[in-house]
């Protein structure tokens, strides 16, 4: 099958601003160039929306889930619904291969899309992919039967479904730990980032002044929602010990979430309010990045962090806990410096040597750049899903060949 025949729809829980609707994004930017027909479906409509459909690829808004499995009846005839809406859109657009991103429970459904023709894949972009308790907001007591649930399903599943995609190596570790030996089911595609996007020249004083910063402040981008496992009380805290010996230090918090009126408090309280800006959601993240001088990622744990690369590509030394696929994306002392998770002492000294030596900050901020070039580009990502589609339409006959990454 050529490329130009290949029709993939991308089957996403949102769109709004995160590291998966990134990809998301990227990969049918990069789809589409190489000759296929992406078609993207979200149950939220969000701010990518626009900017996907700008490249001419076809965006359609589900109906979302509005039925726990506590409401039987209810679930049941919603779940018949939603497939037969995308049973309907697969053959309106004549999709060979449907891949989802974040859906969880309905994977499963898409699963039975699966035809003699149609290809499945799940794409898994978190290391605790299983049902977290931050994820159930009502009905706490489901958790333990849900995540029973989830982990019979997934390995009955495994079967059937044509493969996991897995986003970096430690993510393919955490699928077979939970789901058992399906090794021959995974395909570790490393998430890749547009390098045209990055690493342009950013309007430095303009950001300052608008921020009310001296020139010379110091503007080290944290990039992630506002969410426990993003760890932005582990960098305020880190924060309290840096900010006294580097005054000039300021921590730029883009994006939102559930958590910013506490952070925003815990910052006012610990007494680094000055130095810490929540800027929002933003739509200029390249931009932010290029006028900044480092990035930091705390994360208490990750897949492999969009952000991380973005923060690379635009020539930024980094420092990151040593988390799922940080340590795939890194080279530690090259590239940037990685520390414990959760571990606030030694974020807090990773930053003091960031900050005490801009001349090798720098040269770090290069290599990672030279590094996202080589093994992190947005077009090798979308190579390798060409590749996996082609090998999986042809029976998945003979060995399949990845690009191997330096």
């Amino acid at each position: 099958m050529q490329d130009r025949q290949l029709t993939v729809m991308q089957l996403i829980r949102n769109l709004d601003i995160g590291g998966a609707q990134e990809v998301v994004r990227t990969l049918v930017a990069y789809l589409a160039e190489a000759g296929c027909a992406p078609v993207v479906c979200s149950f939220k409509d969000g701010p990518l929306r626009p900017e996907i459909e700008r490249l001419g690829i076809p965006v359609v808004i589900l109906p979302d889930r509005r039925y726990s499995v506590v409401a039987l009846r209810r679930f049941v005839s919603e779940m018949l619904r939603i497939r037969r809406t995308l049973a309907d859109l697969a053959q309106t657009y004549q999709v060979d291969v449907v891949q989802t991103h974040l859906l969880q429970v309905l994977d499963f459904l898409v699963l039975t899309l699966r035809r003699g023709d149609l290809r499945v894949f799940w794409t898994i972009h978190n290391y605790n992919f299983m049902l977290r308790a931050d994820q159930l907001q009502r009905h706490r007591w489901l958790l333990g039967p849900k995540r029973f649930g989830y982990r019979l399903l997934y390995r009955l599943a495994a079967r059937w479904v044509d493969g996991f995609i897995a986003v970096s190596d430690e993510v393919r570790t955490a699928l077979l730990e939970q789901i058992g030996a399906i090794d021959d089911k995974i395909a570790v595609i490393c998430n890749g980032v547009d390098i045209r996007r990055y690493g342009g020249g950013g309007d430095r004083a303009g950001l300052r002044r608008r921020l009310g910063l001296p020139e010379d402040a110091h503007l080290m981008a944290l990039v992630g929602t506002l969410k426990p496992q993003k760890g932005h009380r582990v960098a305020i805290e880190a924060a309290r010990t840096v900010a006294p010996r580097f005054p000039r230090l300021h921590l730029l918090f883009v994006g939102d979430g559930a958590e910013r009126a506490a952070l925003e408090s815990l910052a006012a309280s610990s007494g680094v309010g000055e130095h810490i800006h929540f800027l929002g959601s933003r739509g200029d993240v390249p931009e932010l990045l290029a006028s900044c001088d480092s990035f930091v990622l705390p994360s208490l744990w990750e897949g492999l962090p969009m952000a991380l690369i973005e923060a690379m590509a635009s020539g930024l030394p980094v420092v990151a806990s040593e988390v799922s696929g940080t340590k795939q994306v890194m080279l530690p002392g090259e590239t940037g410096l990685l520390v414990p998770p959760g571990d606030a002492t030694a974020l807090a000294a990773a930053m003091t040597a960031l900050l005490a030596d801009p001349v090798a900050a720098v040269a770090m901020g290069a290599a990672g750049r030279r590094r996202v070039e080589t093994a992190f580009s947005a077009q090798r990502q979308a190579e390798d899903h060409l590749a996996l589609y082609r090998w999986a339409l042809h029976g998945g006959r003979g060995a399949l060949h990845l690009g191997a990454r330096p």
